[in-house]
């Protein structure tokens, strides 16, 4: 045998020996920095809830004040509006806080054939509480406070009274949030309006 033929026999065997063990095909490994370009790896992030704003956040509306004035059993008078008190959320978060204030004026005089009734009132109103919401409702949980003064004056057939009052009105409310919702006590009714 010619030389050739040897070398070519060795490495015939030595391929043989390399790819075949016992009748099953070695792979060879691949070096993974031979890599020509880089796998991405893909991060999926699950969908984050949004958090349902409170009823409360940025809430703000107005207090009706309907307060029944001067002696009305003289001349059968019904509460009337006398003005309102604006108020509003102070907080971003929980708890929610209310604020709010403001003065009015009213001045009416009812015309009669027995006479006049006249009625002027100067008050000055604030408000202060908290608001309460969650899935079923909620609530406003207010201490309002009127202070002022009020005049009535009655002319009938000759007689002229003058029935004046000064002083303080606290009151404690709780309404839902709801508008038009309202609470009444002796000679006043208080009326909420949202915005």
């Amino acid at each position: 045998m010619s030389t050739k033929t040897i070398f070519g026999l060795i490495g015939i065997f030595v391929s043989l020996v390399i790819f075949s063990s016992c009748g099953n095909p070695q792979i060879a490994e691949i070096d993974p920095t031979a890599t020509p370009t880089p796998t991405k790896i893909m991060q999926v992030n699950p969908p984050t809830q949004t958090a349902v704003p409170s009823r409360c956040s940025g809430l703000g509306g107005e207090l009706e004040i309907q307060i029944l004035v001067g002696p009305a059993e003289i001349v059968g008078l019904e509460p009337v509006s006398v003005g309102s008190i604006p108020f509003s959320v102070t907080t971003a978060d929980a708890p929610y806080l209310i604020q709010g204030g403001g003065g009015f004026n009213y001045a009416d005089i009812l015309v009669k054939e027995w006479g006049t009734y006249e009625v002027t009132m100067n008050m000055n109103g604030s408000v202060a509480g908290t608001c309460l919401a969650d899935d079923t409702g909620g609530e406003l949980a207010l201490d309002l406070e009127l202070t002022g003064s009020q005049l009535v004056v009655v002319t009938a057939d000759g007689f002229n009274g003058e029935y004046p009052w000064e002083g303080t009105l606290p009151l404690n409310l709780n309404l839902p949030i709801e508008e038009g919702a309202s609470a009444s006590g002796e000679g006043f009714v208080i009326v909420l309006h949202l915005k």
